[in-house]
């Protein structure tokens, strides 16, 4: 028995799914922000690393090599973090979630027949 695809809930991971370049990256961005902060943070170290290794600066160039390493950790953990986060948020499998959404789908549509039935017998 397929209900209606009327009485499909909205879903956003369904228009996520549908993203693509940039506002894909975008999306992402704000679902996470500090995964970002912590990759600009981490570039930003390695250039002057690199800056100050063709300067001649070595000295620098080290404390720059200390910040990269620090800043990778920050945005691994971060990571983990985050999608630990976002695993734990309902607790359920998808084959739970799914099996609920056909639940629901198949009771709006017994509502909606209902209705329909009484309008059907008013008007006769």
């Amino acid at each position: 028995m397929v209900s209606p695809s009327s009485f499909d809930a909205y879903n956003p991971d369904d228009a996520v799914a549908n993203l693509t370049g940039f506002p894909r990256i975008w999306y992402k961005c704000k679902e996470q922000p500090l995964v970002p902060i912590g990759v600009l943070a981490t570039t930003y170290a390695l250039t002057r690393s690199a800056m100050a290794i063709r300067q001649g600066n070595s000295k620098q160039a080290n404390r720059f090599f200390g910040a990269r390493v620090l800043f990778q950790g920050f945005t691994i953990c971060v990571l983990v973090a985050g999608s630990y986060a976002m695993a734990a948020g309902d607790g359920k499998t998808k084959a739970e979630l799914e099996a609920e959404k056909a639940a629901r789908r198949k009771q709006l549509w017994l509502e909606e027949l209902e209705r329909q039935g009484a309008v059907y017998k008013k008007g006769k």
